[in-house]
């Protein structure tokens, strides 16, 4: 059976291999650049006992795959003041995350990259979410979704009364979005979500994030 070089950086989704997920995205030349190089890395450190090359050689890649994924396209000079003038604790505030996080029902996100949103309203019980995403631990949040969509803690503030109101809807995204996904993400998704917070009357918006 034929292997696909890209299916070796198939993982289960913890942190150590979360730092090699993007090489799904190189080349079949540039991933056997990467696995042959950490092959040779590994035997080398096996030999003289300094592990420290294979570290070295995982940081330089990830730094290289990392920044695959921030064009100068996205780097702004400057951005739009704006001041918030309601007292938070008459405030409706928005949930966000780019965690993974759907509900049970919703289509599952594409942990290859996917730029589409989940609403997610805020009345659900905690056993209707999910998670999907293979670039950070996800252990964690499958044990308690705070982690990322800290849904219970708002829920608290705005019983205490810190915030004036917890918006009725929040939104999932899939924070792995690769270079060519990023120009919809920009123009399409994230404005649209932005029109429908501002339909809401939210105020403000707190993003969970990994």
């Amino acid at each position: 059976m034929a292997l696909d070089v890209r299916d070796l950086a198939r993982n289960p989704g913890t942190t150590p291999f979360s730092k090699i997920g993007g090489v799904r995205g190189l080349s079949d030349e540039q991933a056997l650049q990467f696995f042959n190089g950490l092959f040779v890395a590994a035997m080398e450190a096996k030999d003289d006992g300094n592990w420290a090359r294979v570290e070295q050689f995982i940081q330089e890649w990830e730094d290289r795959l990392t920044g695959r994924t921030r064009p100068d396209a996205l780097r702004f000079e400057t951005s739009p003041w704006t001041p918030f003038t309601r007292p938070l604790a008459a405030a409706t505030v928005a949930l966000i995350t780019t965690g993974g996080v759907y509900l049970d029902g919703q289509e599952p996100f594409n942990v290859d990259g996917d730029v589409s949103y989940r609403p997610l309203p805020t009345d659900m019980p905690r056993d209707r979410y999910r998670v999907a995403h293979t670039h950070y631990d996800t252990s964690g949040v499958k044990e308690d979704v705070n982690c990322v969509y800290p849904i219970e803690r708002m829920r608290e503030l705005e019983a205490e009364g810190i915030i004036g109101r917890l918006a009725a809807e929040g939104y999932g995204f899939m924070g792995y979005i690769p270079g060519p996904l990023l120009d919809r993400l920009v123009n399409e998704t994230a404005p649209e979500v932005a029109r429908r917070l501002r339909a809401a009357g939210v105020d403000a918006a707190l993003i969970g994030t990994t």
